[in-house]
């Protein structure tokens, strides 16, 4: 029976003392930090309050409502100890908090979640949001949420000593797509899926330093469940203090001696910019410890792919650590990486479902320039697929869909 908590509870035996998270603020000082053998503790003290506050059947489904921080991390394996099925969902900001509501509604009323667990900064938030009486409008929706029993997992005393009934579902959690175009969709990721994954995609003990949303897959996933699962470490902060001082990023990378990171083809864009990372900054990096730095979860624009990589070389980067990764919920994460080749093709014939390569020598021609995702992982077989003809297996000059 696969189960995360055991390879966390294994890791936190032998590595009981190392630190396994840290998150930091705007300015880089740590906020929190956590050993091992310290976060399994507070994985217990939150599991225990949890069963007390809200005695569930397995497989009963918990929304997940925390800002960045380690705690929603200890929420999430807290539920997976007691076999219940987390639902990380968007945290409200203060400047619309009724429109996350709404959405967090829909999940609930969508993925049948029973209980909300949170902090006590969200519960206050959510709960003067209420107040407010705005959710009129929504009043459906209101019910939803209101209907749910929360739980402020931050009021969970220490070194309880009521056991732990512990239990296992096979599904892990619910991951829950952004929503931007259409009503979110659910994906059903497992224990067994998880860990699989993990093996494939994690090929050493990384020390990894991440500001990805933790309730969205890749943050979650790969940098606060799979290193952990490795014995790793993980360095977090917020997206919000990213967006404000992308340097941070750079710095802390530098700082920890960070092996691993990732992020979106606008984040590297993002440090390009000489107004949020001027080179005076560059001085004080070293990026030489990087051997995973990869670009995914939107296209990959050549441009950046290759603008980043030269500049950032004067830090120590290395070209081999630099790369493009492709991956998706459904599969638990990653499907491919180490993605370093960059090839330019007609764009008239891919538009007509042709795979043309082409020279930057051939003016005549409009070359959109592709950044490869790299081979698939092992024990990963991927098709290119002709939906409009039978589902038939496209050669090696036809586009089609990914499966």
């Amino acid at each position: 029976m696969a189960s995360i908590v055991e390879q966390l509870n294994f890791q936190a035996v032998r590595l009981s003392n190392k630190v396994l998270y840290g998150f930091l603020d705007i300015d880089g000082t740590l906020t929190a930090s956590y050993t091992f053998a310290q976060f399994v503790q507070r994985v217990t003290d939150i599991a225990r309050h949890l069963q007390q506050a809200v005695p569930s059947a397995p497989g009963s489904r918990v929304l997940l409502v925390y800002p960045p921080g380690v705690e929603m991390i200890a929420a999430f394996f807290a539920c997976a100890r007691l076999g219940l099925i987390p639902v990380p969902v968007y945290p409200p900001p203060r400047h619309n908090v009724l429109a996350a509501m709404e959405r967090m509604a829909y999940i609930a009323k969508d993925s049948g979640s029973q209980f909300l667990l949170t902090d006590r900064s969200c519960f206050w938030l959510m709960k003067w949001a209420q107040a407010r009486r705005k959710l009129k409008a929504f009043s459906f929706k209101k019910d939803v949420i209101g209907q749910l029993k929360w739980v402020v997992s931050t009021d969970a005393g220490v070194n309880g000593v009521e056991p732990i009934r512990e239990a296992h579902s096979e599904i892990l959690f619910l991951q829950y797509t952004s929503g931007s175009t259409h009503d979110p969709k659910g994906v059903m990721v497992t224990h067994e899926g998880v860990l699989a994954n993990c093996e494939s995609a994690v090929d050493h003990d990384p020390v990894s330093v991440s500001w990805l949303p933790q309730y969205h897959d890749m943050g979650l996933i790969g940098y606060y469940l799979f290193f952990a699962l490795k014995g790793g470490t993980t360095y977090g902060f917020s997206p919000l203090d990213f967006l404000q001082r992308p340097a941070l990023w750079l710095e802390s990378m530098s700082r920890f001696r960070a092996t691993s990171s990732a992020a979106p083809d606008f984040a590297y864009g993002y440090c390009l910019r000489q107004d949020k990372v001027p080179d005076a900054v560059l001085d004080g990096l070293d990026l030489s410890a990087l051997r995973f730095l990869a670009n995914a979860a939107e296209p990959v624009r050549a441009e950046t792919f290759l603008q980043f990589r030269e500049r950032y070389a004067r830090c120590g980067l290395k070209p081999k650590a630099f790369f493009s990764s492709y991956g998706l919920a459904e599969y638990t994460l990653v499907v491919s990486q180490y993605g370093r080749a960059v090839q330019g093709f007609d764009a008239e014939h891919l538009g007509q479902r042709t795979v043309t390569p082409v020279g930057n020598e051939q003016a005549d021609r409009e070359i959109k320039r592709l950044v490869s995702c790299g081979p698939p992982l092992p024990c990963t077989t991927v098709k290119i697929v002709d939906v409009e003809d039978a589902f038939r297996e496209c050669t090696g000059r036809e586009v089609g869909e990914i499966w």
